[in-house]
């Protein structure tokens, strides 16, 4: 399949061959999740494509790291919802009893992130299904237009019925293909219900989980909770309700009084997404991951999060296509891999595997810098060592760093404007990107003026977090001097009113004889000859530049930049600037697409997104062939046309097309063609390229030029 520029692919729709059996063609539809799409990406394929150097051990290498990711990343969205699944399951079995008339409620605020909603509801469905009632019936606005199709959906998932009444096929705007089924149940009522689940052994709620309640009908809605409400007093069927719902805004203008009265609610509220992106950045990417991301994607990846759809599905989904794009485009990546395996892979590295290492940027930089190591460039041996070395410092650094940032967020936690951030994922972040030295300098003045007491707190709060994360002790140094730093200022504060009263300065008021007034040009003289006065230096002072110089030291040495060190780029997805290697504006294009270029390239150039032969341009752009879909010819075609477009011409331009070279050219224009004519201006206009024109009714206005 030819190479496409962005996952917003063009959508041509060609109607499916009838189908002969006896079900339905709708109960065929494969749902595809975002994990569905990750699987989806044929790994083996796009490696086949890249550069051959190392492919399977790439290949082998990214399988590695994105199951781990994967996995990780899997564990830490099922673990935050674990304490909200708990909860409404609770909620749910306490309320199993029908003694109440109202409807118990259970109303889930997920938040606006409305593409991790589905992930929930299905993990809350299997949850309800095995620990409280087998009877739970999961609805969503799409499969429920009316109420008639609202209460048949309910009865069939309620009584784990797999057809749909043939009324409701009926209904429906189907294509002409799609024969609908005679349904095998006869449940079709509430009171059938009723009936049905006086006969059934296990007494259980029955719980119906409406996913998107912004979405649904509000009249419908209401209509819906009234008539539940109805057979749950006079029939005793025990329902219960689960709402999902984004924003409270959207419950006040769905639930009016006349129906919230009949609803016995309780809200729960799941964690905020910002709150688990940043759980999972600290997890993925600052706690021993062989891959991180480079500053550069970094901030793509949280502009797309942040921005655009809070959603977690959708990061993850763009974390895996960094990863595999890393992975297929740098021929260097065979030692993106764990430290224990470094050893052996670097031995197996040819001599033309040793060049291409020699050729990364960050090499060629180090050696401009450094005329000694010329040898490096020749000696395959010493290259080898030199490679092991850089490496394992590289990784050893990352783990610092790592560290270092929790040091220093715990130590400017609280600070005035938030110099690096308020969660530990933006100080990362920042520092990730180099733009702290005037942050940096802020933030020396501020602990410069904190007392001793607040001083000490920081520290103490940096020695126990730096306790309970470092448990390799690489940086026991750090450990050792906070804990001297702490102590000193106890010590300090035990003997401070004695150390104050024996060092404080004379009092230096301002004498004025009586009888006398300074005019303020005097007085403020006077008072800036006090402040020149020198202080004595008391021992607070020297804990304190002790405590200054250990930061921009040591501390400051270990949050460089990962661009300051050599190799970088083989576990920094995205380091690569201004190089072949460098795949964030790819990345970029993928995630961040411009959808009108988008739309445009499908429509012009079908071949480049269908990747089939017969679509495909052997000479200019503004070729038109009649094997493309019939969307792409009558674009082609408008694109041709002025700003009004004669409806009866284009058709004839289209029939042109289409019709065969031994066909009479005076012949009529079938109807099929007329009606694939008509079609594809219509979904041509619902793309926003023509519009109907008021000045003749045989005409249409086009609406863009150029791309």
């Amino acid at each position: 399949m030819a190479t496409t520029s962005s996952f917003s692919k063009g959508c041509f729709v060609f109607k499916a061959n009838p189908q002969t059996s006896g079900r339905s063609p709708r109960k065929k539809t494969k749902k595809f999740s975002s994990a569905d799409l990750n699987e989806d990406l044929n790994a083996s394929s796009l490696f086949a494509k890249s550069d051959k150097s190392s492919v399977a051990i790439r290949l082998d290498s990214y399988r590695k790291i994105w199951a781990a990711t994967k996995k990780k990343s899997e564990d830490i969205i099922s673990d935050s919802h674990k304490q909200l699944l708990h909860d409404v399951k609770t909620f749910v079995s306490d309320n199993a009893d029908i003694g109440q008339s109202s409807i118990p409620t259970a109303f889930i605020s997920l938040g606006v992130n409305l593409p991790d909603h589905a992930a929930f509801f299905s993990l809350l469905d299997t949850t309800l299904k095995t620990n409280v009632s087998p009877f739970v019936a999961m609805l969503n606005s799409k499969e429920c237009p009316s109420l008639k199709h609202m209460v048949l959906k309910t009865i069939q998932k309620l009584t784990s019925c797999d057809s749909v009444d043939d009324e409701i096929e009926r209904d429906e705007e189907e294509d002409d293909e799609i024969v609908p089924i005679k349904p095998t149940s006869k449940i079709k009522t509430f009171a059938n219900l009723a009936t049905w689940y006086s006969d059934v052994v296990m007494k259980t709620p029955l719980i119906v989980i409406l996913q998107d309640l912004e979405s649904f009908n509000t009249q419908q809605l209401q209509d819906f909770v009234l008539l539940c409400r109805e057979y749950r007093v006079r029939s005793k069927l025990p329902i219960q309700f689960i709402m999902g719902i984004a924003t409270t805004v959207a419950l006040q203008q769905q639930l009016h009084h006349r129906t919230s009265v009949c609803l016995a609610t309780k809200s729960f509220q799941s964690q905020p997404s910002v709150v688990l992106l940043n759980h999972l950045i600290e997890q993925l990417f600052m706690k021993n991951s062989v891959l991180k991301l480079g500053p550069r994607l970094m901030q793509l990846l949280l502009d797309g999060f942040l921005y655009h759809d809070l959603s977690l599905s959708s990061f993850m989904m763009r974390v895996h296509l960094i990863i595999m794009q890393h992975y297929i485009t740098l021929p260097v990546s065979s030692l993106c891999c764990s430290p224990s395996e470094l050893k052996n892979r670097i031995k197996e590295l040819s001599e033309a595997d040793l060049d291409l290492y020699r050729q990364i940027p960050s090499f060629m930089k180090f050696i401009e810098k450094n005329r000694s190591k010329v040898s490096l460039l020749t000696d395959d041996k010493e290259f080898r060592q030199f490679l092991l070395k850089s490496l394992e410092r590289l990784n050893t650094y990352s783990k610092n760093f790592s560290l270092s940032c929790r040091v220093l967020h715990s130590l400017s936690d609280g600070m005035p404007d938030a110099l690096f951030g308020k969660s530990l994922r933006e100080v990362y972040v920042n520092l990730l990107i180099g733009s702290e030295s005037e942050d940096w300098d802020q933030f020396i003045r501020l602990l410069n003026v904190s007392s001793a007491h607040e001083l000490r707190n920081r520290i103490e709060t940096a020695f126990t977090m730096l306790k309970e994360c470092d448990t390799s002790n690489s940086l026991s140094d750090f450990t050792t001097s906070l804990i001297l730093f702490s102590e000193e200022l106890k010590h300090l504060g035990e003997t401070q009113k004695t150390d104050a009263a024996a060092t404080s300065p004379k009092s230096q008021n301002v004498f004025v004889p009586q009888g006398k007034k300074l005019d303020k040009f005097e007085l403020k003289a006077q008072l800036l000859a006090t402040a020149k006065q020198t202080r004595p230096t008391t021992k607070f002072d020297e804990i304190k530049s002790d405590i200054i110089t250990w930061l921009n030291s040591e501390l400051a040495n270990q949050l460089k930049s990962p661009s300051t060190l050599v190799f970088h780029e083989i576990f920094y997805a995205g380091s690569q600037v201004q190089t072949s290697w460098d795949i964030v504006p790819w990345i970029r294009r993928q995630v961040q697409p411009v959808p009108r270029v988008v739309i445009s390239k499908a429509l012009s150039n079908p071949a480049s997104y269908l990747g089939c032969n017969c679509c495909s341009l052997t000479g200019q752009e503004s070729q038109v062939l009649s094997s493309m879909p019939d969307l792409c010819i009558v674009y082609k075609l408008h694109t041709e046309c002025g700003r009004l477009i004669n409806l009866y011409d284009w058709m004839l331009s289209f029939n042109a097309i289409q019709k065969k070279d031994d066909e009479d050219d005076n012949e009529e224009i079938e109807p099929i063609i007329q009606a694939r004519f008509i079609r594809a201006v219509a979904q041509l206009q619902l793309l926003g390229f023509i519009q109907s024109s008021k000045r003749k009714t045989d005409h249409v206005a086009r609406l863009t030029w150029g791309v």
